[in-house]
């Protein structure tokens, strides 16, 4: 990437300070002469760039010459990063951070300490954002914003506001990678004001983070706050004979938001703008050819849109030299989708075939191609399925997720696989779609196998990849360094790939071709030494029904749910059957599961309109699917706004008979996680659990929960352990002590944040040292490996819910730091209620009952209790759901004295014989 030029200024700074105080005046001209050549292949050659760097670096050393030394491997940085080269780049850190260590006495004196330190964080920064190590990337930012805002005024100077105002720019690019919009939008703002107060005179930078804030607005469909900032950019970049592909970019973003305001007046206005600036062969002219059409497609003018885009292909096949690339496949597919939108769709296969044309069999495709093929794909299913062609689409949606399944490993942060998935979520209706049609017309028991592979490759991709990943690292004990250089390696090829598909150059393809060389050579010694880690992390196999049928006991059955577009599909698996049914959605249905779950959160509602509707869904997605199933256990796999509504308050009649009185319900994320979890060996059965008392706090009005702390020290009436109260239940403890327990309890307030569901968190006794709070994302780094952690809060099982994966929440962060399974809460719990079903819960485990089992028993026996009053409302016990491993917990007390026993009557029995002989 390239990398800001004010960088170098300092560094030349720095070397004017050696100017003024060095002796050797040769040295001095020798150093400077080395550094103008360095500089004039910074960007341009790396080799000849390093070839100086490492003379100044060898002078420097024979002469003791610390700031030369520091300032030449910086600026080796830069090179070094602009041309993706890591493993100089984390050589030369390395070597700055001895130098620093040893000299550190010595550089504190200097002029420009805070410029070199602050610019190694930057470096460090670099180094980890290109990783997408975003967690340690944010560190080095963060210290140079800590190191300079605690500076005063007169301290500061133009390179340390450079430093400052480029950490912030990085931190709000990783939060809008994250998804985490809103943190971005605060840091462009905050950015572009401190920028406007510090540094009037840089109008460039201030116009590109207003540019970025735009875009960050536009993914959030804040269209108008888009359009404002979008126009400061492009109005000074007209006032100032900007970049011609800038203007051209930043008037087409503006197109694209007004036609999706359907304003085709002001659409066109910057369609005038975008020809204003188009030179007769302007490489990037075919946009104006496809904004045009994107009007005309808005306008409902087939045969215009249809003439633009085909003067966009012929450009572009011109550019091309009318060879296979992927912007011609691009073009194709844009036309594909213009035929099928106006009922062509003989046109649009044409279109679709000839955008996959374009990447021959024998050629390796890079990711972006493979992108492209995966969108083709997904719009020719789409057309098969409406020309009533299952068996052809079934081959299609196959070929896309065999793409898919190369691209998902490229991907390498959390957000950047939902964004994968979620986007390629069509393809797995269209499939399910397909073979639900095929097995209709049929009845081929192999159909709903297929069905079932397309359901479970659409979910828990997150979980299943940490779960694998965490895994294999132990299975095959893989060192760090070749981990980290895998990941390095892997970063390169994606990015050269990238810059070639922009401008096909011999230098690149060869790098290209070295850099893939090497991480194949990388990929053969981990398969060779490690090849079980290597396979297990990379896995992409789903558990099939059959295996699922051997795993299942004879009094379970499996409830899956796929939560399309345009319909529902439920497989329902036993130990000898499996059906597949579909329910065909309609706006309503989205309301009554909306309206459901905000009755069931709220213990006022009215009991008899809740029980109304609850037997109504009820009836359209349960009891269909559920013959031949009764008294069996319930595995059920919800997926969409299911999510929502715990299957246990679900009546069976229209009044207060409810399902979970008939059959013991755990959830799962898919049948693959749950096979999974199910294998995992955990630790002891000891309890720790922690019950906070926010009695003198106000931190966030957390208010005291009366009945929380009984509730954490029943527990301990059926098993051993510890329970940590008031003062005793802080965070610090829990990471002190919950490695050692392998049943973990909060009985305290979980608080759910729906925008940035990372800092979703649970809260611990609030002191004025620290705020106590446990977040989601801290989650994700810790190792518990337990066998039940309870979530005994409110709304520890909600969150952001996101498409495949299910809620972003606590209880989900749990799985993720290892536990095997987990009890959470769906709302607002009510602390009495939690009280009694808890109690009742822990002294059914003890007893050796199966965790979901051991939750029906505790639910059923509230509802008993409460049949004849206000709180048989299934808001006050229906909230708790178990997920994951529900395989039973035995006390280690009541194992003890079950061997004892057993123990005692046999030497009883050897006693008798003994006893007969004699006698």
């Amino acid at each position: 990437m390239n990398l800001p030029l004010f960088l170098l200024a300092i560094l030349w700074s720095a070397n004017l300070a050696i100017a003024q105080n060095t002796i050797d005046s040769t040295y001095y001209s020798n150093i400077t002469t080395l550094y103008g050549k360095a500089f004039q292949h910074l960007y341009s050659n790396q080799d000849s760039a390093f070839y100086y760097f490492d003379k100044i670096n060898t002078e420097a050393i024979k002469h003791e010459d610390i700031e030369s030394l520091i300032s030449s491997l910086s600026a080796s940085n830069k090179t070094a990063a602009h041309f993706y080269n890591l493993e100089r780049l984390k050589l030369n850190l390395k070597q700055l951070d001895s130098i620093v260590l040893k000299n550190d006495v010595e550089l504190r004196k200097t002029d420009n300490y805070l410029v070199y330190i602050n610019n190694i964080y930057f470096d460090k920064g670099i180094y980890y954002f290109t990783l997408n190590d975003y967690e340690n990337a944010r560190k080095s930012y963060q210290a140079i914003i800590s190191s300079i805002e605690a500076l005063k005024e007169n301290e500061l100077n133009v390179y340390l506001i450079d430093l400052l105002t480029s950490a912030y720019s990085y931190i709000a690019k990783m939060y809008v990678n994250d998804e985490k919009y809103e943190l971005a939008k605060d840091y462009y703002t905050k950015n572009i004001h401190y920028l406007e107060t510090k540094k009037a005179d840089d109008i460039i930078k201030i116009n590109r983070n207003y540019s970025l804030l735009a875009e960050v607005l536009k993914l959030q469909n804040q269209l108008d706050a888009s359009n404002l900032y979008f126009k400061k950019s492009l109005e000074y970049n007209l006032n100032n004979q900007g970049n011609s592909s800038s203007i051209i970019t930043e008037a087409n973003h503006l197109l694209e938001n007004y036609l999706s305001k359907s304003k085709t007046d002001s659409a066109f206005y910057y369609l005038k703008i975008i020809k204003d600036h188009l030179s007769e062969n302007h490489p990037i002219k075919n946009r104006y050819y496809e904004a045009k059409a994107k009007i005309y497609n808005a306008t409902g003018e087939y045969e215009l849109a249809q003439a633009e885009l085909q003067k966009a292909l012929e450009f572009i096949k011109q550019k091309w030299q009318n060879k296979p690339h992927n912007e011609v496949a691009e073009i194709y597919n844009t036309i594909g989708k213009l035929h099928f939108k106006f009922n062509q769709p003989e046109k649009a296969l044409e279109s679709y075939n000839l955008a996959i044309s374009q990447f021959p069999l024998d050629k390796t495709n890079s990711t972006i191609n493979e992108t492209t093929i995966l969108k083709v794909l997904k719009n020719k299913a789409d057309v098969l399925n409406s020309k009533q062609l299952y068996v052809d689409n079934i081959l299609t949606v196959n070929q896309a997720l065999q793409t898919l399944d190369l691209l998902k490993p490229t991907f390498k942060s959390n957000e950047d696989k939902l964004f994968l998935m979620e986007d390629a979520f069509p393809i797995f209706e269209s499939g399910m779609e397909a073979t639900y049609n095929l097995y209709n017309n049929t009845k081929q028991d192999s159909l709903i196998d297929r069905a079932f592979y397309y359901s479970e490759k659409s979910k828990s991709v997150l979980l299943l990849d940490a779960l694998l990943s965490t895994r294999a690292t132990k299975f095959a004990n893989i060192p760090k360094d070749i981990i980290e250089k895998e990941q390095v390696l892997k970063s390169q090829i994606n990015y050269l790939e990238k810059k070639l598909n922009k401008s096909k150059t011999n230098t690149l393809e060869n790098e290209l071709f070295e850099t893939k060389r090497t991480y194949r050579e990388l990929i053969n010694t981990i398969e060779t030494n490690y090849k079980s880690y290597y396979d297990l992390k990379y896995s992409q196999d789903v558990i099939s029904i059959s295996d699922f049928q051997k795993f299942l006991k004879p009094k379970e059955a499996l409830l899956s749910y796929f939560y399309g577009n345009k319909a529902i599909y439920i497989i329902s698996v036993s130990k000898n059957s499996k059906t597949i049914q579909q329910y065909k959605l309609n706006p309503a249905i989205k309301n009554e599961i909306i309206s459901i779950y905000s009755m069931l959160n709220n213990p006022t509602s009215d009991l008899e309109v809740l029980n109304k509707k609850t037997n109504d869904l009820y009836k359209k997605l349960v009891v269909p699917s559920l013959e031949g199933l009764s008294g069996k256990k319930l595995i059920v796999v919800t997926d969409g706004l299911l999510n929502y509504v715990p299957f246990s308050s679900l009546s069976t009649d229209g009044d207060s008979n409810y399902l979970i009185e008939k059959h013991a319900i755990s959830y799962a994320n898919s049948a693959t996680l749950l096979k999974q979890l199910s294998e995992k060996e955990n630790t002891n059965n000891k309890v720790l659990a922690f019950a906070p008392s926010f009695e003198a706090s106000s931190y966030n009005n957390l208010l005291p929960l009366p009945h929380n702390q009984n509730e954490a020290e029943d527990i301990l009436n059926y098993f051993d352990g510890k329970t940590l109260i008031k003062e005793q239940a802080t965070l610090q403890n829990f990471n002190l002590e919950s490695k050692n327990y392998g049943l973990l309890h909060f009985a305290t307030h979980a608080i759910l944040n729906d925008e940035v569901p990372e800092y979703s968190y649970l809260a611990f006794e609030p002191n004025n040292a620290e705020t106590n709070l446990l977040y989601v994302s801290d989650l994700y780094n810790l190792n518990l490996n337990s066998n039940l952690v309870t979530l005994s809060a409110c709304e520890s099982g909600i969150g952001n819910l996101k498409r495949g994966e299910g809620f972003i929440s606590l209880a989900r962060g749990f799985y993720f730091s290892g536990a095997s399974s987990i009890s959470s809460t769906l709302w607002k719990i009510n602390d009495g209620s939690a009280l009694k079903i808890m109690d009742v819960f822990y002294k059914n485990l003890s007893e050796g009952k199966s965790k979901n089992l051991a939750l029906q028993q505790a639910q059923v026996s509230y509802i008993k209790d409460n049949n004849q009053n206000s709180l048989i409302h299934p808001y006050y016990w229906s909230g708790f759901v178990i997920s994951g491993k529900t395989a039973a917990i035995t006390s280690p007390t009541n194992l003890w004295w079950y061997v004892f026993g057993i123990g005692a009557l046999v030497i009883l029995v050897i006693s008798i014989r003994k006893f007969k002989k004699t006698t």
